[in-house]
């Protein structure tokens, strides 16, 4: 089981994904600086999903602050809708694309925690 952050402005999303995960031990935040607080406050995830849109910051520079804020930095899932494909690719972490479903969302889960080498080889 792993420990999963959920990070979307919309709570009914963040609950939406993190009842989609409900075999791992997820929590969920709508505020990106709440998320970035737990993380450096010493609170670790083995990966944060997070949004690209949200108001006040955005998905990237959430992403930026939390890959170094621990060592080894949790894994970032991009996700957003279609429309925003390119600025998902840009962050250079894992992307997903809305909507999706459970079982894509539990499969690409399970494949980044158990590939070993997943940072390395997926995030530029």
């Amino acid at each position: 089981m792993a420990r999963i952050l959920v990070v979307d402005d919309r709570p009914d999303v963040a609950q939406a994904i993190a009842r989609m995960l409900s075999n791992h031990d997820t929590a969920t935040e709508t505020d990106p600086r709440q998320a970035i607080a737990r993380v450096e406050h010493g609170e670790r995830f083995d990966i944060v999903l997070c949004d690209l849109n949200m108001p006040d910051m955005n998905g990237r520079e959430v992403s930026d602050r939390l890959v170094h804020a621990h060592d080894p930095p949790p894994i970032v899932l991009m996700m957003s809708g279609g429309e925003n494909v390119e600025l998902l690719f840009a962050t250079g972490r894992a992307v997903l694309i809305k909507p999706f479903n459970g079982k894509e969302l539990r499969e690409l889960v399970s494949a980044m925690l158990h590939d070993t080498d997943w940072p390395a080889h997926h995030l530029a």
